[in-house]
């Protein structure tokens, strides 16, 4: 098995840390090999980790042409990083992620490291700083948390917004969209605090950049004036993290400003050394038998990819894992990283990747961003298998959710592969999917009306589908296919779960059930399940917890080694 070469060499993922509990992140380096520095790159937490994810991706390579060496990663039970966030004591597993990612840095025998963070990843680089001497010789705290009490709070009410039941938990665990913390970890995360850092100064130079719309408390302002600070607005944050990911906007002035503030510190440019202790794998050993995860480029673009696969060889088909909407390849609440990681415990060899665009993936300045169900994804979901199963690409299972699971039928019905799941599929799929046929026409016009078609269709879904019956009268040789039947005549397995409220557009009456879900009211020749609680975009645990538990049966059920198969663990993963 071989990887396609590397389309950017500059940009390198690295596991760091423990190798109990490894760190992972990405390293972007000035391309010239001299650096004037390096700085650390904190996200935020949770949803907000989301939207951000390509605005600090964009700042690092912004750094890296300013001479900057920056690494940006994952906390530790968060993105691509070993654990999870039920962990004890995550406040400090969370600092202690900083104060690693800077001393890998420190190897690099730069001139000096600096640290950005944003929101809760504010109090947790201000945490780091006061925990440990960091000698740091800028920070920036980007739409800084007080504390990491009104980051829940403010998550919770910002949640009460968006659904209309939401309990408080007799457990004291606290549910914001997607995520759940434990009652221990929320009371970690409760302990984070700026305003009571005792450690002064945290930096050389420190720069506060707060949101006119959510000003600085008076304790944590009358506290960050010890510092060497500067106080500067960020007029453009809101449209980053106030609105659905799908919908985000990058923060450009502030991002700028960010890079400007950093490169005006004095410093000479200097040649830096490979860090040391960054590794290219991994082996994780808290599962059934010990997994391996490793990166890779796959495909002729260099696609972004994380192999997650049994130490021993595996068994059974590729499991593939698709992207939600813009997000990255972790999936929606990290889902894609656990299952991958408890599938390949099972002997499965799972690959989570962005698409074209997205993510990690390639992308250089000047690229346009990537349209909702853009046609160059469909052939990227080929490449991967056939780079991870050049012998047999249909020996492989794609899992999607939403637009990924238009797609995960798209690449199901090219390969003809061997298994199809997917959740809460698009309302208007066969709409979605007769205009990907009309994108493949030789005509401009025929082209640039199937783009506008999949524009109205993410905008408008419910009108989609009465857009799909005109056309299947009009074109019905382009629109005449239902896509999941297909799917299931081409010999896959096809596995369907579905929310009840994607029946109909409206939420207090089922009246037009029939109209709009037929297909999902009454499937051809395969099965739907309704999981009770399930939202469309999975925010609900309760919900999300019954379609995974669904999910995973089926899979293992269907695709891994059954358990008495599976090789005895080694001795210290055993029961005492």
């Amino acid at each position: 098995m071989s990887a396609a070469p590397r389309t950017n060499r500059f940009e390198q993922p690295v596991w760091f840390g423990p190798s109990s509990r490894p760190i992972f992140g990405w390293l972007t380096t000035p391309r010239d090999g001299q650096a004037r520095g390096g700085v650390v790159l904190a996200p935020p937490v949770g949803r907000e980790a989301r939207g951000a994810r390509r605005a600090f991706r964009r700042t690092a390579l912004a750094l890296a042409a300013r001479g900057f060496v920056s690494l940006r990663f994952d906390y530790r039970g968060t993105g691509d990083s070993a654990g999870d966030l039920g962990e004890l004591d995550l406040d400090t597993a969370w600092t202690d992620s900083v104060a690693r990612a800077v001393d890998l840095l420190r190897t690099c025998e730069l001139d000096s490291v600096s640290a950005v963070g944003m929101r809760l990843g504010a109090t947790i680089v201000g945490a780091a700083a006061d925990a440990a001497d960091l000698s740091l010789s800028s920070l920036v705290l980007w739409d800084p948390c007080d504390s990491g009490r009104n980051y829940l709070r403010e998550l919770g009410a910002l949640e009460s917004l968006r659904r209309e039941h939401l309990d408080a938990s007799a457990d004291g665990s606290v549910e914001t969209a997607e995520f759940v913390f434990s009652s221990s970890a929320a009371d970690a995360i409760r302990r984070l605090r700026l305003s009571t850092l005792q450690r002064t100064p945290l930096a050389d130079r420190v720069l506060v950049l707060a949101r006119p719309d959510r000003p600085l408390p008076e304790k944590l302002h009358n506290r960050l004036e010890q510092e060497h600070v500067e106080f500067e607005i960020a007029a453009d944050q809101a449209q980053l993290l106030d609105v659905d990911p799908l919908h985000a906007v990058l923060p450009q002035h502030t991002m700028e400003r960010v890079v400007d503030w950093l490169a005006a510190s004095r410093s000479v440019r200097a040649a830096f050394k490979e860090p040391l202790g960054a590794r290219p794998s991994i082996v994780l050993a808290d599962d059934v038998s010990p997994v391996e995860e490793r990166s890779m480029q796959l495909g002729p673009k260099g696609l972004f990819g994380i192999v997650t696969e049994p130490t021993d060889a595996p068994h059974g088909p590729l499991v593939v894992l698709l992207n939600v909407s813009n997000e990255e390849h972790i999936g929606p609440s990290r889902l894609w990283v656990e299952l991958a990681r408890r599938w390949a415990a099972r002997g499965l060899e799972c690959v989570r990747f962005d698409l074209t665009g997205l993510g990690d993936s390639p992308w250089h300045p000047g690229d346009a961003e990537p349209a909702m169900y853009d046609q160059r994804w469909l052939g990227d979901m080929v490449d991967v298998a056939r780079t991870l199963r050049p012998e047999d690409p249909s020996d492989t299972v794609f899992v999607g959710l939403c637009s990924g699971a238009y797609l995960a039928v798209e690449a199901g019905l090219a390969l003809r592969s061997k298994g199809v799941c997917v959740i809460n599929p698009p309302i208007g799929i066969d709409f979605l999917y007769g205009t990907s046929r009309m994108a493949e026409s030789k005509h401009v016009a025929f082209r640039s009306l199937a783009t506008k078609l999949k524009e109205f269709a993410l905008r408008l879904r419910w009108v989609s589908v009465i857009a799909l019956k005109v056309c299947r009268v009009i074109m019905p040789s382009m629109y005449g296919a239902d896509a999941l039947a297909k799917v299931v005549d081409n010999g896959s397995d096809l596995f369907v779960l579905a929310s009840a409220e994607d029946l109909s557009p409206s939420k207090t009456s089922r009246r037009f059930d029939m109209f709009f879900s037929r297909r999902l009211l009454a499937p051809k020749n395969y099965d739907v399940c309704f999981v009770e609680e399930l939202d469309h975009s999975m925010h609900a645990a309760e919900g999300r917890d019954r379609a995974i538990a669904m999910l995973d049966e089926h899979v293992l059920a269907r695709f891994a080694t059954p358990p008495a198969a599976v090789a005895d663990p080694p001795n210290d993963l055993k029961e005492p």
